[in-house]
């Protein structure tokens, strides 16, 4: 067998062994139950029934990223196996690309009981949080773009290289721009030190022709959507949702921070996701030490691209002082560094590769096991949740209609199978007085009975038959209510019926 073709089984092999208890798109656990992941999908969904991004359906996030869960919606309807599937091809294109780079330095030996690490450490960062995020869709999208970094910044190879490499990089850029843009930071660095390089090379010439080359990357992206989006008369709507929204009225509360006090809550938010994520943020500062020392690796440009790219990557995501737990995952692709760390230990090892690699996979999972933030979920029954429990009274019902009030999409789309009806299917993280839209479209869908049935999520201790919604009670009766844990607060789930439907109920 090649030796590619021995790399990419080896990789998918341990993609699939490791994330089978990583992430909740495992078929192991009961559902996928965060709420950002079922968004994703119901919006796949619609886009796979002719519904139009943020046009019939309103979300946040970019186009290809519903496309991507389109895909996964494809191979099961109410699951997340496709999900699932989408996730192993996106580490197995990781891992490959991690044996690139330790072939750029011919530690390409250690590849086999290095990458379990890389795994590992990625998996237990508890900004891995459920599985399925958008950093982790595009986690391929920094490793192959991390290759070309080193690739070009080693031996200069940026004098010489041709323009294919940053047509590709362009490429990467738009998948990027259309999926998360405020991820863009890595590649601005990545831009920025190059530029730099180059112009210190009076490479002006050269420098035109990347610039043309790397916008055709980017335009062979952005047409197909602009077209798509222009054909379907939604282009106001992608304006007005993906880049408006997103840029002036998700982080408006932010905006009037002074520059001083945003770099003391930047650097707050550092501090503070250091701590959450301490075994990465351990192996980053051992995987540093230890490369400024290597004389085989690290090289002056090394030095201070990486350090570039540290600092942009990190800046621009949160350059809207939001802190969700998900969003330090973005670090993570400079898990690469402790990666070839590793990798120099392992050309060290008196144990053949071979035999150490059998030692430390099974190890290196159960270390997973254990550590992940998800596994907690793997010994919880389906028929316990609420999800399913309504879905077997809703789907009772011929062709049921729902909406999810309130709160970002709880999964009862998924597992219910259920096409939103509603624009608004979810309430998403904007404030009222931002764009008051969301909520008060969800309103004026209670007042006209719009739907057959209503779930709303309040806290456990709140009265599921008084809840204070406008004309809820009114037009919609409480049919069942479950007491559910997520993210380790205690809820009530509350299903309700349309009072006097049309429909004979059957339940």
């Amino acid at each position: 067998m090649k030796q590619w073709k021995k790399i990419i089984f080896y990789s998918l092999f341990l993609s699939i062994l490791f994330l089978w208890i990583g992430t909740k798109s495992s078929p192991l656990y009961p559902m996928n139950d965060w709420v950002d992941a079922n968004a994703f999908f119901t919006m796949g969904k619609g886009l796979m029934n002719g519904l139009v991004p943020f046009k019939d359906l309103f979300e946040q996030k970019g186009p290809i990223l519903y496309l991507i869960y389109g895909i996964g919606y494809l191979f099961s309807h109410k699951t997340f196996l496709g999900i699932f599937l989408i996730e192993v091809v996106s580490f197995t294109i990781v891992l490959y690309y991690f044996y690139k780079i330790l072939r750029l330095y011919g530690r390409e030996k250690q590849f086999y009981p290095s990458a379990p690490f890389l795994l590992a450490i990625i998996l237990t960062m508890p900004s891995f949080t459920h599985g399925g995020s958008c950093e982790e869709i595009l986690l391929p999208c920094f490793f192959i773009s991390f290759y070309h970094f080193l690739y070009l910044i080693k031996d200069k190879r940026y004098l010489e290289e041709g323009l294919n490499l940053y047509f590709c990089e362009g490429i990467i850029v738009g998948i990027v721009l259309w999926t998360k843009f405020i991820l863009l930071g890595f590649w601005i660095g990545w831009v920025l030190f190059l530029g730099i390089l180059l112009l210190s090379g009076k490479q002006y010439k050269k420098i035109i022709l990347i610039i043309l080359s790397y916008l055709a990357g980017i335009l062979v992206v952005t047409f197909p959507i602009i077209f798509y989006f222009l054909c379907t008369g939604a282009l106001k709507d992608l304006w007005d949702t993906y880049f408006y929204l997103n840029i002036v009225l998700y982080p408006s509360l932010e905006a009037s921070v002074p520059f001083g006090d945003r770099i003391l809550i930047l650097w707050k938010l550092l501090k503070e996701n250091m701590n959450k994520n301490s075994i990465f943020m351990f192996t980053l500062i051992i995987g540093i030490v230890t490369l400024l020392r290597d004389k085989v690796v690290v090289k002056k440009w090394f030095k201070i691209g990486i350090f570039i790219l540290l600092i942009f990557t990190f800046f621009f995501n949160y350059i809207g002082l939001k802190n969700h737990l998900y969003y330090f995952f973005v670090m993570s692709p400079f898990v690469i560094l402790f990666g070839i760390t590793v990798s120099n230990f392992c050309s060290r090892a008196f144990i053949p590769m071979k035999y150490l690699t059998i030692i430390v996979i099974p190890i290196l999972w159960l270390f997973v096991y254990l550590l992940n933030p998800n596994t907690y979920f793997i010994k919880v029954e389906q028929n316990t949740l609420a999800q399913f429990i309504f879905s077997d009274i809703m789907n009772k019902e011929e062709s049921p209609t729902l909406l999810y009030y309130g709160n970002i999409d709880g999964g009862f789309y998924t597992v219910a199978d259920i096409l939103p009806t509603e624009k608004y299917f979810e309430k998403v993280n904007i404030r009222h007085d931002a764009f008051p839209d969301n909520e008060d479209s969800q309103n004026l869908a209670i007042k006209n009975k719009s739907t057959d049935f209503v779930i709303v999520r309040i806290k456990k201790r709140r009265d599921p038959y008084h809840t204070g919604i406008p004309y809820l009670h009114e037009n919609y009766e409480v049919i069942k209510v479950v007491d559910q844990v997520f993210e380790k607060v205690e809820f009530k789930y509350v299903l309700l019926k349309k009072r006097d439907s049309e429909k004979r109920s059957s339940i």
